[in-house]
């Protein structure tokens, strides 16, 4: 199985996020459930941007961090999926976390992309094993204190 990613930002990315770390998300929905081959395109938009997928897609207005849709790769031109994240968003997360804007934007595409392979936290034990899963893959390509 091969699942490419193709990172695009319609906005400044964090300068710590370039380059995108594909390889490590890559790997991640393969370990952990994602299967088929194609390509997985992760997108960074601002609020605005976020807000009327928000509203068109899932009824609900304002913005919000992350979105993710699951493709049928046939009917979609190989497209697994695609993971949206408000850069806006990850920013501000960011300063309540302390920890740099890049490693909340890289949480928000792990979170997306657990979901389109599998995973939710519909429950709180759910919700408990996809954030240790989260963190460890976060950890993984942005380590703290780099």
């Amino acid at each position: 199985m091969s699942v490419r990613i193709r990172f695009h930002a319609s906005v400044r990315p964090p300068a710590e996020l370039e380059p995108f770390p594909a390889q490590t998300l890559a790997t991640m929905v393969r370990e952990e459930g994602m299967s088929g081959e194609g390509e997985l395109h992760c997108i960074l938009v601002d609020d605005s941007g976020i807000a009327e997928m928000n509203e068109r897609f899932r009824d609900r207005e304002g913005p919000t961090d992350v979105l993710a849709f699951p493709y049928d790769p046939g009917d979609a031109g190989g497209i697994l999926g695609e993971v949206y994240v408000s850069v806006d968003r990850a920013r501000e997360q960011a300063l309540e976390r302390d920890e740099p804007a890049a490693r909340e934007v890289w949480r928000l595409f792990v979170h997306g992309a657990l979901h389109l392979a599998g995973h939710d936290h519909d429950t709180d034990e759910a919700d408990r094993r996809m954030r240790l899963c989260q963190e460890r893959w976060v950890e993984r390509a942005f380590p703290v204190g780099s």
